[in-house]
């Protein structure tokens, strides 16, 4: 592909100007969109969108634009003016010490962050002293995941290095040393940690604590102590002298230290054994891009799901984002779970031999453009930052997921947008950003919240405004499965960047130790329902499996369902199997499914309407809810395999609404959206927004 973008956030209001940040091989013809549905296959309605002329379109120049990854630290004007002589020391915790090329620990740099003198890891590990020719090196390497103490000392005579380790295996008990000639520090005035230069190049992958500088007569010229200012990205200096440096690219803190006992597993309680921070060569936070075309959306556009279309040499990249309405115009309100998008970012788990879709492709030859939540770093430990300001190609109308050929997020999300356009009904959108940022004040004058396919990543604040909107006597319809599942969290300064510590569940990877508590916000990570906030509690249903295969199921109707209290759901209804089709998988249960569980808080008085048809052997039981490994997990001989529809009314008037599979929607347009899936969604939106009527 020739051209790839990101903007600055998912979301406008009407009037307001965008700035399309975009890297292309030639000119770029730049337009606006409103998305409609995104799934190209056959058996649908097809690619379909809207051009919006009263944005004229425009020709940008283009141009190739780099990004830069990799974590480090940052402080300008730390050396003074004339110092001949320096002293550095740190403790370290090398993930990849042979990582074939020079990793920065402590360098001096020149005003423009250019490289003076520094201390680094060699190719095969071995600390360094160097100025461009290496003047003193160790004559073993660092061990992976070791701490050591590393001192250095350079002037005009000599340079000298030490390395100790904290905790000695055999070879180590002794410290090692190494001396070389000396070095002129003439041009030195910031510093870096965590990498050679400030481009940034020669960027280390570990954890690093406590970095401090003297110069030659033992003057503390800087002392980062970095479990300081925890939840932002500054680097406090305790030197007296206010040298505070700036963390660039998101490296992870709250990282236990050299000093952790284990005592505590809260970084809150005891800071002082928290001071490290986690810094990766793969780091990303900002791609820093310049934008280069600029459009003001009209100010009377409609709330809906837009795109800046992006096309050059035959390519063409939808970058979406959501127009908000200047208030509440419609009772109907779609929450765009955009928290969700990010976690999934540029996800890469499933390998080159599955992973065939263009966008896929794509990724692979563009490695800059970073990774999902899902990921792990290049050192092996897990991603927990993502960020939206790089161009994220899951993030496309069109894309196909790898699990089953269709539609994930997002381009299933349009599934929903797509039904509501067909349907007539008038709608508003917004984006867990919106309503993390806003809280209950973004749901005011609504009567209905619609969910996507997979609300899985939600903070404290979009969670409590949800629980509000029912409390309060309104409505949500969730219609997808694993919902409401991670604790997440937003950079308080950052808000394009989200946190995730993962334990339990269903993961690709573990939060070590001691570093289950979110660095941005402090609160423990992990399960909604291990703190106890179950997707139950609020929607009914809650993570029971999850499983691919080539064919979805349907629903059966149970029991319960022909009570008379229910006639109005099924009203024109006569199937007794529901969504037995679809464009996802062929049925609306399938991919993660969600189950009523009594014990994990779903409230008694919700109905359960329909259950799916059993699963194939291809779906598990969710992890968390697995004590033990033994026979019978799997669909066909386990019955908490399943995905359960439900309908919870509340003692305040208001009602949710949960359908319990990402699949769902997939079913809704299929048949020309006269089928059973369609109807029952129709008849639930339309009961639930005459309620406001009676309140």
């Amino acid at each position: 592909m020739s051209v790839f973008g990101y903007l600055d956030r998912f979301s406008f209001r009407p009037g307001e100007e965008i700035a399309c940040r975009f890297t292309s091989t030639a000119p770029v013809r730049v337009d606006l969109v409103r998305l409609i549905h995104g799934d190209t296959s056959p058996e649908g309605p097809g690619f379909r969108s809207e051009e919006i002329g009263a944005v004229p379109a425009v020709t940008a120049p283009g141009g190739e634009q780099p990004i830069r990854t990799g974590s480090f630290l940052r402080a300008d004007a730390v050396v003074p003016r004339g110092t001949a002589a320096i002293r550095f020391s740190a403790l370290v915790w090398p993930t990849l010490p042979a990582a074939g090329t020079a990793q920065g620990l402590l360098s001096l740099t020149a005003v423009d962050g250019s490289a003076v003198f520094f201390l680094a890891l060699d190719e095969t590990g071995r600390p360094c002293l160097s100025d461009g020719t290496v003047r003193a090196r160790l004559d073993r390497p660092l061990r992976e995941r070791r701490w050591y103490r590393l001192t250095a000392a350079a002037g005009p005579d000599s340079v000298t290095l030490a390395a100790v380790a904290l905790d000695p295996v055999p070879g180590e008990e002794e410290p090692a040393h190494a001396t070389g000639p000396g070095v002129d520090l003439s041009g030195a005035s910031g510093v870096v940690a965590a990498a050679v230069t400030a481009r940034p190049y020669g960027c280390y992958n570990g954890k690093l604590e406590r970095p401090e500088v003297r110069d030659g007569t033992g003057i503390l010229l800087a002392d980062w102590a970095l479990e300081r200012d925890m939840t932002g990205d500054r680097a406090v200096d305790v030197s007296g002298r206010g040298r505070h440096g700036l963390l660039v690219n998101a490296p992870a803190r709250a990282m236990t230290g050299a000093g952790w006992t284990g005592g505590t597993l809260d970084w809150r309680t005891a800071p002082e054994q928290y001071g490290a921070v986690h810094f990766h060569d793969d780091d990303l936070a900002d791609s820093n891009w310049t934008a280069g075309a600029r459009m003001r959306l009209p100010p009377d556009l409609r709330s809906g799901i837009y795109a800046v279309r992006l096309r050059c040499d035959g390519h063409t990249d939808h970058v979406p984002f959501a127009v908000r309405a200047p208030g509440a115009r419609a009772d109907v309100v779609f929450l765009l779970p955009t928290f969700t998008y990010l976690a999934y970012a540029n996800e890469q788990t499933g390998g080159p031999a599955v992973m065939t879709d263009p966008l896929d492709v794509a990724l692979r030859t563009h490695p800059g453009f970073g990774k999902s939540l899902y990921d792990r770093h290049r050192d092996g430990s897990g991603i927990c930052h993502s960020t939206a300001l790089r161009p994220i190609l899951t993030l496309r109308p069109d894309y196909r997921h790898w699990h089953y050929d269709a539609p994930r997020h997002f381009g299933a999300d349009l599934y929903l947008a797509d039904w509501l356009e067909h349907t007539g009904v008038a709608f508003d959108v917004l984006t867990d950003h919106d309503l993390h940022a806003e809280g209950t004040t973004a749901l005011e004058g609504y009567q209905v919240v619609l969910t996507g396919s997979h609300p899985e990543y939600h903070s404290t604040e979009t969670l409590d405004a949800l629980h509000g909107h029912v409390r309060a006597g309104r409505c949500l319809m969730y219609l997808g499965g694993n919902g409401f599942y991670w604790v997440t969290s937003q950079h308080p300064r950052r808000p394009e960047i989200i946190e995730v510590r993962r334990s339990r569940g269903v993961r690709s990877w573990e939060t070590a130790p001691g570093e289950g508590h979110h660095a941005s916000t402090g609160e423990p990570g992990g399960l909604w329902r291990e703190r106890g906030r179950s997707p139950n509690a609020l929607t009914g249903i809650g993570m029971a499996a999850h499983g691919w295969s080539e064919r979805g199921r349907g629903y059966v109707r149970t029991a319960e369902s022909r009570d008379p209290r229910w006639a109005w759901v099924f009203e024109g209804i006569a199937d007794d199997v529901l969504g037995d089709f679809g464009l996802v998988m062929g049925g609306a249960s399938g991919d993660e499914l969600d189950r009523f569980d009594a014990a994990l808080g779903s409230p008694p008085q919700t109905a359960v309407l329909a259950t799916s048809q059993p699963h194939d052997e291809h779906y598990h039981q969710a992890v968390e809810d697995v004590l033990e490994i033994r026979p019978g997990l799997s669909g066909p001989a386990n019955p908490a395999v399943r995905s359960d529809l439900v309908l919870l009314e509340q003692p305040s008037g208001g009602a949710v609404f949960s359908a319990g599979s990402i699949a769902f929607l997939g079913s809704l347009s299929r048949h020309g959206y006269r089928n059973n899936v369609s109807r029952l969604v129709a008849n639930v939106l339309d009961n639930f927004r005459r309620r406001s009527e009676t309140r």
